[in-house]
C-alpha cells in the first residue's frame, strides 16, 4: 500500500477539471492543515457564488482527510528544510515549505500537480 501527502494542486485540479495521472495516486492519502488555509482562502476570494460553492465543496472533501496539524516534528522538519534551502540557495514559497515539512515529518511523497518542490534528499516528489 502506498502513501502520501496531497497538495493543494491536486485538489484544485479535481475542483477544476484538470488532468491528474491517477496511475500515480497513492493508495492512502493525507493532507495538511496548511492545505486547508489554503482551500479556506480560495473560498473567501470566490466572487462568484458557483465558484465559491465549488470550493467550498472542494474544502469539504479536504477536512474529510482528518488534516495532518502543525506539531513539534512538522516544525522541526520546517526548520531543517529552511536551512537546507538556504545553504542551497534555493527558494520555496512558504506555504509550500510547511506542506513538505509535514511530507517528510510523516515519511510519505508530497503529491503535487506543482513545479514549487525542488530536488531534495529526503524529500520525495510524485507529480500527477
Amino acid at each position: 500500500m502506498t502513501r502520501g501527502l496531497v497538495d493543494t494542486s491536486i485538489f484544485i485540479a479535481a475542483e477544476t477539471g484538470r488532468a491528474l495521472d491517477v496511475t500515480r495516486l497513492p493508495d492512502e492519502i493525507a493532507v495538511s492543515i496548511i492545505t486547508i488555509g489554503e482551500l479556506r482562502a480560495g473560498v473567501l476570494a470566490a466572487v462568484e457564488v458557483n465558484i465559491r460553492d465549488r470550493r467550498l465543496s472542494t474544502l469539504m472533501r479536504a477536512l474529510e482527510l482528518q488534516p495532518i496539524p502543525v506539531d513539534e516534528s512538522v516544525a522541526d522538519a520546517w526548520a531543517r528544510l529552511r536551512i537546507l534551502l538556504r545553504d542551497r540557495g534555493l527558494r520555496m514559497p512558504v506555504n509550500d515549505s510547511w506542506i513538505a515539512a509535514t511530507a517528510l515529518a510523516l515519511g510519505v511523497p508530497i503529491v503535487t500537480q506543482d513545479a514549487d518542490y525542488p530536488e531534495l534528499a529526503g524529500l520525495d516528489v510524485v507529480r500527477v
